[in-house]
């Protein structure tokens, strides 16, 4: 599985306040515990609605990638002259671009990109001009599309990872089911790609986030999820991987929920 951490992002108020400032060891504090507690990509997106989202970008990428040279980045960006200049800084691949999406306009700005840079891996969100389908079948069939439309581009459908769009179980009771039935249509009829979702969507609004986390994520890895954006820092999120792996015979003789029982085991007695 794919964990892509998520906290640098700029529409965090913190986030913001520490580029301004240029906190240098406040980043490099960020990625550290992302990557202690199992992220294997860092998210980084500093859009934050000034002029200065390049300059920010790259000034992340190089003071993490100084920090850090093993660490592989999520390019998070509306823009696609701002992913393409970033990318140029990036020292470690694969580098995942998120997102791109169906709509026309948009669609039609990132494809050049694609083309240019066929090796990337993509985050393809379902959703067109008309917003994000209220059935499963309408995320599905954009998907369908999308797969044709990016592959042609170059991109390999195994670096394509479609997001099924989690949308809050607070607001709609049926719509984590709804994600699930479009995450097991997605793998049924798009073979070869992968798929990954913004899993904390699911809990916004709601007490206790982390429960309904960590149960999404044990849902979602029955159905199929190849990746998850998540915060990896919540001890939730891996307990759910760990032993879900190990129910679903994706951990041969249990070593790797032995491996993190006993690691929890050693920091729960302060070793």
């Amino acid at each position: 599985m794919v964990i892509v951490g998520e906290r640098i992002n700029a529409t965090r108020t913190p986030i913001q306040e520490a580029l301004k400032r240029k906190d240098e060891s406040f980043f490099l504090k960020e990625v550290r515990n992302q990557i202690k507690t199992g992220s294997d990509f860092i998210d980084v997106n500093a859009g934050s609605g000034t002029s200065r989202e390049t300059e920010d970008l790259v000034w992340l990428i190089e003071i993490i990638s100084r920090a850090f040279p093993e660490v592989k980045f999520s390019l998070d960006s509306a823009s696609p002259d701002v992913i393409e200049e970033s990318l140029a800084y990036v020292k470690r691949f694969p580098v995942m671009i998120n997102s791109i999406s169906a709509e026309s306009k948009k669609l039609k700005a990132m494809l050049p990109l694609l083309r240019n840079h066929p090796e990337v891996w993509v985050v393809a969100l379902t959703m067109d001009d008309a917003g994000i389908p209220d059935s499963s079948e309408g995320r599905i069939a954009i998907a369908e599309r999308l797969k044709k439309t990016i592959v042609n581009t170059g991109v390999q459908p195994e670096n394509i990872f479609f997001d099924g769009l989690v949308q809050p179980v607070g607001t709609d009771s049926k719509a984590f089911l709804t994600y699930l039935e479009t995450l097991t249509g997605i793998k049924a009829r798009c073979p070869g790609v992968r798929t990954i979702c913004g899993l904390s969507n699911v809990s916004f609004g709601i007490p206790e986030r982390k429960i309904v986390n960590k149960y999404a994520l044990a849902l979602a890895l029955y159905a199929g999820l190849d990746g998850v954006i998540i915060d990896s820092r919540d001890p939730g999120i891996a307990e759910a991987r760990f032993t879900v792996r190990a129910l679903l015979g994706l951990d041969d003789y249990c070593l790797d929920y032995i491996k993190y029982y006993r690691a929890m085991k050693e920091k729960k007695n302060g070793a």
